[in-house]
């Protein structure tokens, strides 16, 4: 018997050795290998939800390797433009001109890999580009036939969000995509009808909420019933009506106008509504085109690295939803993450709990191995005795009886030993978890801490002292009474168990944090109660969780509030009910610094416009930065600066050129200012007056302030209604071309049109709806379709045999951005083998305010194909003659305003001396807006070569242009 307890106790000590091994020994470590240089070029901007994950999974993969990491940020989901595109790479090859090179290039998304295979010859020659987060699939394997280019694409889960929408429902006839109109929303779109194949019995559909406004799309989800799986599989909002929204926004609107579950296959929108489902994960998506670079860094060819073709993806749901809808939770996936899914305080502290479970089961199978060891001794002792008094019957048996008794001994001292090692292991734990177990005497108010408690402090400390002395030394009053009151509680009933968190006064700059955990046993005595537990230093956590709430509440750049916590603000003070103003504030001309300077200046001048915001700020205004180049300003009603006195205190602060290291900048501000709760009481459509008033300041020439009316929002819906008509037109051919001769003063007949574009099914007057296509660069494709049209009808009269006369083309300001249009020009010509001299542009001083190199030089090489080209509406500028000597025109046309205020007998030398200086310079002239005989009589005798107005003829469509084409006007006069 004895030799079998031996044998267990021995296989005992073996596991308890075997055990503290495992989880005390020493980590291994990553030794640094390299000093190498990887470039990150994300197509979005950090604030984007994908970019964090994947340069956060990028650094899982280089920071072990040592491997250096810098980020470009393309920014291209709020600025889409080539213009923007060929800034970056102006910026870009500067900076790689005057760093270190890179070993590697990383792009992450389509916009990204299009800018790299694009420069790939004038940045990266012969440098390894890995990508990642690609829609285009085509595109992907086109960059992966270069022999430095492999990467992984962005394959979308459809066919694991149905699976799973089927496991959940299996009575669904139809699968309902919500789309948008972006590069990716198509990519994913397309992935979405790659599924299609997989369901002969599901009814694939899909409603792009591009083409929807809000209260359109509000009542197609309305009407989704319980036989549909919807999925949103957009990476935007942008409304039919130009209004954004985040994927958050986009997600709380779709969840509260839906009765069945939404399923999201990419990141965002989770915990605002959305069920959830199977999402990429962008944050391993990173990490293995990180571990690629890692492997290219190491000696491997890019060719030998395949391109990954499927998406890393992972289970995450709202467990908020799935309780709504009811959805059984043993069918979602094992391994799935639940949001909003409160934490027990056991699956919190798991690792802390069962390593303080396992000490104390060690403690307790060694206090029963003493017990029984001590029974044995008793046993042995009462034999011993019972020996002793039969001593005198043999020697033998006294004999065997001492031999038994020292074996005894031998075990009480291995007892001993194995004691001492239990205690040294058991500290072994304290220390190595950081904590200090503490126990406190509710009879007498003693309290007791293990010994390294004196480690936390600034000197030796008793291992005893009475709890109230404690607290008043280490703690303040009110954290003192925090602690009382969670110990009654607990004793009350009222909580399972001790746990609280409180600060410990700092015996240096930096304060303490402990979260103490306790329950209660019964002492020796019946009325004794002793409180025992665990104190666990959280300094560290605290610090990062208040470094967290700062960057989640404060903006990175300007250290101001963001727009978050200005949205938190506005609704306390909202809920108060009291009066307020709010005003968003945007720098004037803020692009011209960016472009010129660069985005590093342009990130001083906002810090210093912040600083110099926030210190002179009233009492009550409460400054936040919204975004870009604009702050949001709320005047609360309390004492301090009325909104007038702000705004004028604003103004008075940047009277002067602020100062950005050795340079000054002059800065001024447009203002959109609305009121609660006159303008309305919902804190989004607050902000939205604003900035519908900032707008309104803006198209009226900026450096001003407005307030809000709801005339502003009626006139900004008009405008995001027409501005839908003139897309539709330029898709489905909606305009059409009238013609306005130009007749010859001497002879009566017609030299030439001018070409004038018309809606063919709405009555929008020309002047309105040409203005809002140039704010929307819809300009540039109504410019063609008239340069084509023209062509076309020029070419069509000369195959009836019409005698040639040119027609006139209005060129906006904003086609000098159509890059291709001269190209376009050419093929037209050539298309219908039209003479370029039979085709005349006309250009406004405008178009020369911008760029003016490249539009004379666009204007030259116009002018070099044969073509003609009139300076229109002159006399509206303030430098008109100035242009004549430099503009290559052959025509100037007199705006009409020109000719009702100076054709009059008084102001007559205006005009003629006007064309006789015309005339020095070789050009023709032509009044426009031509109504009375009077006028035409002034202009013939004043030397004006032609005449355009309804004194011969208003705007006429080609087939009435045609009755008139070779007719006479002299008879008319």
């Amino acid at each position: 018997m004895t030799i079998i307890n031996n044998n267990l106790m021995k296989k005992f000590i073996i596991i308890l050795i075997v055990f503290f091994c495992l989880f005390s020994g020493p980590k291994p470590s990553v030794q640094a290998q390299t000093n190498q240089r990887v470039l990150f070029i994300s197509s979005y901007s950090e604030s984007f939800e994908t970019v964090p994950e994947q340069i956060a999974g990028i650094h899982e993969a280089l920071d072990p390797q040592n491997i250096l990491l810098d980020i470009e940020y393309m920014d291209t989901k709020r600025f889409d433009t080539q213009e923007n595109v060929h800034n970056f790479f102006t910026s870009l090859q500067y900076k790689l001109d005057h760093t270190e090179p890179y070993d590697a290039i990383i792009v992450g998304d389509d916009r990204a890999l299009d800018f790299a295979m694009t420069y790939q010859k004038e940045l990266f020659a012969e440098l390894p580009i890995l990508f990642l987060g690609i829609n285009d699939i085509n595109r992907a394997e086109e960059a992966a036939r270069s022999s430095y280019i492999t990467g992984i694409v962005e394959s979308v889960p459809i066919k694991e969000n149905i699976e799973l929408a089927l496991k959940f429902n299996s009575n669904v006839n139809r699968v309902l995509g919500l789309v948008e109109s972006s590069i990716t929303g198509m990519g994913e779109k397309d992935q979405f009808y790659g599924a299609v194949g997989f369901y002969p019995s599901l009814r694939f559909e899909d409603v792009n909420i591009s083409e929807h406004t809000q209260e359109e799309m509000a009542g197609i989800l309305q009407e989704i019933k319980d036989d549909t799986i919807v999925l949103f599989i957009g990476s935007m909002y942008r409304d039919k009506a130009g209004v954004d929204l985040s994927i958050d926004e986009a997600a709380a609107f779709i969840s509260a106008n839906t009765h069945v579950p939404v399923y999201r296959p990419t990141i965002g929108g989770v915990g605002q509504g959305f069920l959830g489902g199977m999402q990429i994960s962008y944050r391993e998506m990173g990490k293995r085109a990180g571990e690629m670079a890692v492997q290219v860094l190491s000696g491997t060819p890019v060719q030998d690295i395949p391109m990954m073709n499927k998406s890393p993806y992972h289970a995450i749901f709202d467990y908020q939803v799935v309780q709504q809808f009811d959805l059984p939770e043993n069918l979602l996936p094992g391994d799935a993450f639940l949001l909003n899914k409160e934490v027990s305080y056991f699956e919190q502290n798991m690792k802390l709990l069962m390593g303080v479970f396992a000490a104390l089961f060690i403690m307790m199978i060694i206090s029963t191995l003493m017990g029984i060891d001590s029974l044995k001794h008793r046993t042995m002792q009462r034999k011993l005795r019972e020996s002793n008094e039969e001593l005198s019957a043999t020697y033998e048996e006294l004999a065997a009886t001492e031999e038994e008794l020292r074996h005894q001994y031998k075990l009480i001292e291995e007892n001993v030993q194995r004691i001492e090692l239990f205690n040294q292991k058991y500290e072994h734990a304290i220390y190595s978890t950081n904590s200090v177990v503490w126990e406190l005497n509710l009879s007498n108010r003693n309290i007791y801490f293990s010994q390294n408690f004196q480690n936390w402090l600034s000197h030796p400390f008793p291992w005893m002292e009475p709890f109230d002395v404690l607290m008043k030394k280490y703690l303040d009053e009110k954290t003192a009474q925090l602690i009382n009151d969670e110990i009654a509680a607990y004793l009350d009933g009222k909580k399972s168990e001790i746990m609280v968190e409180f600060p410990v006064k700092p015996s240096s700059n930096q304060p303490r944090w402990i979260k103490a955990h306790g329950k209660s046993i019964q002492g020796s005595g019946e009325e004794e109660v002793i409180l025992y537990g665990i104190l666990t230093d959280v300094t560290e956590g605290k610090r990062q969780q208040e470094h967290i709430d700062h960057l989640a509440h404060y903006d990175y750049l300007t250290n101001l509030p963001n727009r978050m916590s200005f949205m938190k603000t506005l609704q306390e003070e909202v809920e108060k009910g009291q009066p307020l103003y709010i005003i968003l504030m945007d720098i004037d001309n803020f692009k011209e610094i960016n472009d010129t300077l660069g985005h590093v200046w342009g990130d001083k001048v906002l810090r210093s416009v912040a600083q110099k915001l926030s210190d002179n700020a009233c009492p009550n205004m409460f400054i936040s930065r919204f975004g870009g180049d604009e702050f949001l300003v709320l005047i609360t009603n309390r004492d301090g600066c009325s909104m007038e006195e702000c705004i004028k205190h604003i103004r008075t602060l940047f009277e002067q050129p602020i100062p950005v290291d050795r340079n000054e900048y002059t800065i001024k501000f447009s203002m959109g200012i609305t009121r609660y709760p006159e303008d309305s009481t919902n804190i989004d459509q607050l902000i939205m007056n604003a900035d519908t008033a900032l707008y309104q300041v803006k198209r009226n020439g900026k450096n001003h302030h407005l307030l809000y009316n709801k005339e502003m929002q009626q006139e900004l819906r008009n405008k995001a209604v027409t501005e839908g008509i003139i897309q539709k037109a330029v898709q489905e051919d909606g305009f059409y071309l009238v013609y306005q001769p130009q007749v010859n003063v001497k002879t009566g007949e017609i030299e030439s049109f001018e070409a004038l574009v018309r809606l063919k099914h709405h009555a929008i007057p020309p002047d309105v709806f040409i203005g809002i296509a140039e704010e929307s660069d819809l300009i540039c494709q109504i410019g063609r379709a008239v340069t084509k049209e023209a062509i076309r009808q020029a070419a069509n009269w000369r195959d009836k045999g019409h005698p040639r006369k040119p027609i006139s083309i209005n060129f906006s300001s904003k086609q000098i951005r159509d890059k291709d249009y001269l190209q376009f020009l050419i093929n037209t010509l050539e298309e219908y083998e039209l003479d370029p001299q039979y085709l005349e542009i006309e250009i406004t001083e405008s178009i020369l305010l911008e760029e003016t190199e490249l539009t004379l030089e666009l204007l030259e090489r116009i002018k070099e194909l044969g073509i003609k080209i009139a300076l229109d509406d002159f006399g509206t500028g303030f430098s008109s003659l100035n242009y004549l000597t430099y503009i290559p025109v052959n025509k100037v046309k007199l705006d009409k305003s020109l000719c009702d205020k100076f054709l009059s007998p008084d102001n007559i030398k205006v005009i003629e001396s006007i064309i006789s200086l015309a005339h020095s310079l070789n050009l023709v002239i032509t009044a426009e807006g031509i109504e009375e005989q009077w006028q035409y009589e002034q202009l013939k005798a004043s030397g004006c070569n032609t005449i355009q107005g309804y004194l011969f003829s208003k705007p006429l469509i080609a087939e009435e242009a045609e009755k008139i084409y070779e007719k006479n006007f002299l008879h008319l006069i």
